[in-house]
């Protein structure tokens, strides 16, 4: 994969297609995934682009259930310096503000986000897996929700669209979308991706990190430009 870079755009009407790799309890991935939705809503193009959501997970091993608030002290306890984890949060809050989110790094329950991503697998199947995220991101950041709770990761995905018949049985069996997620997985090692939000823009360029709005304007114009040439 290459970088993109800025050309100027066409009116032609070819779809372009973003795969984006991001875990749930990734703030750099919340933040990343706002402005690529509110870049995509500027661009006079913007609906021609089709987003697709992949799972990865940073921290496999964090435990299924934690409580809410208690994310600070697992941080600390893992050696993070109290100061800079104060001005990390500030900033972070600062720039998901400027996106139109809000971040409430005090509720935050660093549970397990294996079973949250079955759940955003299926709404892939019923076309509203970017309101499943959404919900679940706002869950996790804002509201201290314990995203390893199946039953209310049922009540979320219900309510941002996903039907209930659907959610229960992923509540109900944990091999449902698990081989999605598990493939997800493998093809973001294929990639040599080692950290996330990743974004592959036609299969062909790939965009590291929560890049400042510039530059997902600048990318997805050059891929739609090359589509329509």
């Amino acid at each position: 994969m290459t970088d993109a870079t800025a050309t100027e755009p066409t009116t032609d009407s070819k779809r372009l297609k973003v795969d984006v790799w991001l875990d749930v309890a990734c703030p750099f991935c919340l933040l990343g995934d706002k402005r690529l939705e509110n870049v995509r809503k500027e661009l006079p193009f913007g609906d021609d682009i089709d987003v697709v959501y992949h799972s990865y997970q940073l921290d496999p091993s964090a435990p299924e259930h934690a409580e809410p608030g208690s994310q600070e002290a697992m941080l600390l306890a893992r050696g993070y310096d109290p100061a800079q984890l104060e001005a990390s949060h500030r900033n972070l809050s600062e720039q998901a503000v400027a996106e139109g989110f809000r971040f409430d790094f005090d509720a935050v329950a660093p549970s397990n986000t294996y079973t949250a991503h079955r759940f955003i697998q299926a709404a892939a199947s019923e076309r509203v897996q970017q309101q499943v995220l959404d919900a679940i991101f706002a869950a996790y950041f804002t509201d201290g929700v314990d995203v390893g709770d199946t039953a209310a990761l049922v009540e979320l995905a219900v309510g941002a669209g996903l039907s209930r018949e659907l959610a229960e049985r992923v509540a109900a069996d944990e091999r449902t979308f698990d081989t999605e997620v598990r493939q997800d997985i493998a093809q973001a090692a294929a990639y040599g991706i080692q950290g996330v939000p990743f974004f592959v823009l036609d299969g062909r360029y790939g965009v590291s990190g929560a890049q400042p709005s510039d530059a997902f304007r600048q990318a997805l114009t050059q891929v739609h430009t090359e589509l329509n040439a």
